[in-house]
């Protein structure tokens, strides 16, 4: 068997490593400045500065980008739109789904400071839809209800 080291010799390796790194293994917290603040202070800080300069920089690159990102968005929500008008009897159509997409998308780009990600339908999401459908005629509870809790 192997003898653990003595006490007095871990004793000096924990002083010497105290003496290189006096904080080491600490973890120093700051206070949290509350919900919310760091948003409102890149808020106050981005619009003084280069927002007016963005949101006037209106040229032919910029008309162009914005509308293949709204063809990119539209086509894909139309499609899926109407495949949810199909499988939920109607409730939820390409309106809402339009409806919804741009909401989602403005929210998201003004909150997440990435104002050029795709937002919209997804298969994925198609199928739960459709097994929340069938679970509410199922249960004979309101589809939209339901799909709204």
């Amino acid at each position: 068997m192997c003898n653990p080291d003595p006490p007095e010799k871990s004793m000096r390796i924990e002083t010497e490593n105290s003496k290189l790194v006096p904080d080491a293994g600490k973890i120093h917290l700051h206070p949290s400045k509350g919900m919310g603040r760091g948003i409102i202070s890149d808020i106050k800080t981005t619009v003084g500065t280069h927002w007016r300069s963005e949101m006037t920089n209106l040229n032919q690159k910029t008309i162009a980008v914005t509308l293949l990102l709204f063809i990119s968005v539209i086509a894909p929500t139309l499609t899926f739109g109407a495949v949810y008008g199909n499988v939920t009897g109607g409730n939820m159509g390409a309106v809402e789904t339009l409806l919804g997409t741009s909401w989602v998308g403005v929210v998201y780009s003004l909150t997440s400071g990435m104002p050029t990600c795709i937002m919209g339908s997804t298969g994925p999401v198609l199928a739960f839809t459709v097994v929340i459908f069938n679970f509410a005629e199922l249960m004979d509870v309101p589809f939209l209800t339901l799909n709204a809790w």
